[in-house]
């Protein structure tokens, strides 16, 4: 007989479970309360560990068509004051692959039958589900059931804007100033991503393209263009929250995986990747095992400890590139790192030495 779980909210590491446990035959069922899968969103970049946990899944290439992106990272990032110095300049590293977040949703959920406009209220609702998998996000009621009021979101005391432009650009990276910062990398050979940050304590009314002027419009070159290119139908503001730490994953027959266990600070692209690899290590974990509670500690063994390292690891970031006391000092060894790193030029074998 096989075994069959029940899933509570169709977002990235939702549906990436959904895969894992169809894939090792698992009869599944998504309860997502919304009425259908998002048709926006910025474009996220797919860590190497990302890539290959979606084709274990299941999203091949074959799947990544229409909304992904490869990018070649020969040219490097910058970081930039909001004057316009470079502090730094990092050497391209390993390609860079995007996807949009409605196109990877919708390879996600492609053959996952997913129970829409269903909201999950009373505990009762999951007795005779044989694993029960809370995806329903950075204000999880899986979470509060779990662990009653215990573990609430908290709030990282910043909001950010974000999103995509129309048109590349010529240079990529983030800039930093007490206070706030403004990041563009790519999105496809013909858009560019952008996302802006600032502390504050409360999100902001829109329309949302006047406070963005009023905060970065002052800035250098590179971001009053951006900014130029931004259509305000395409702007998403929300405030920033993060998920405690929590003393485990996993409570009887319920595990948390994404956001509900991990929701993290964005200042290390890492949210997206880690809800996949989530799916991906819960589906392989129960699977393997003798038992569903065997297998589940196996996972929370697995994502934990490396996820809320993340966690912490992400709103630190975050805080560095923000500081308010100390940033000129920030800047001056941001500095000096980059010109010791900086390439130095190559001789001409064929030119005689000075």
């Amino acid at each position: 007989m096989g075994h069959s779980a029940v899933i509570i909210g169709a977002g990235i590491g939702g549906l990436s479970t959904a895969r894992a446990l169809k894939r090792h035959g698992w009869a599944v069922t998504v309860l997502e309360q919304a009425a259908a899968l998002p048709t926006s969103g910025t474009m996220l970049g797919m860590w190497p560990a990302a890539m290959k946990a979606l084709d274990d899944i299941g999203v091949d290439a074959s799947r990544r068509t229409d909304g992904w992106a490869h990018i070649a990272a020969d040219a490097g990032t910058r970081l930039w004051t909001p004057a316009g110095r470079t502090l730094l300049t990092a050497p391209g590293g390993a390609d860079l692959n995007l996807v949009s977040r409605p196109a990877l949703l919708a390879a996600l959920a492609r053959d996952i039958d997913v129970s829409f406009n269903t909201q999950v209220i009373e505990a009762e609702q999951l007795d005779d589900a044989e694993l029960v998998v809370g995806a329903d996000g950075t204000f999880s009621r899986t979470r509060q059931r779990m662990f009653d009021d215990r573990f609430p979101a908290r709030s990282l005391g910043a909001v950010a804007w974000r999103g995509t432009a129309k048109g590349a650009v010529a240079e990529f990276g983030e800039t930093w100033a007490p206070g706030a910062l403004f990041g563009i990398t790519p999105a496809g050979p013909d858009a560019t991503n952008w996302y802006a940050c600032i502390r504050a304590d409360q999100t902001f009314d829109g329309p949302h393209l006047p406070h963005i002027v009023d905060h970065f419009g002052p800035w250098h070159r590179g971001v009053r263009e951006l900014i130029g290119g931004i259509e305000e139908k395409a702007v998403l503001h929300h405030g920033l929250f993060e998920t405690p730490k929590l003393p485990r994953y996993v409570t009887g027959k319920t595990a948390l995986v994404g956001d509900a266990a991990h929701a993290m600070a964005p200042f290390l692209g890492r949210g997206a990747c880690e809800a996949i690899l989530d799916g991906a290590s819960l589906g392989r974990s129960v699977a393997q095992a003798s038992s569903v509670e065997t297998g589940l500690a196996v996972f929370d063994k697995e994502r934990r400890a490396r996820t809320q390292r993340l966690v912490l690891a992400s709103r630190l970031t975050g805080q560095f590139a923000m500081m308010d006391t100390g940033s000129g000092i920030r800047n001056a060894a941001v500095g000096a790192v980059g010109r010791l790193v900086k390439p130095r030029p190559r001789r001409d074998p064929t030119l005689p030495r000075q």
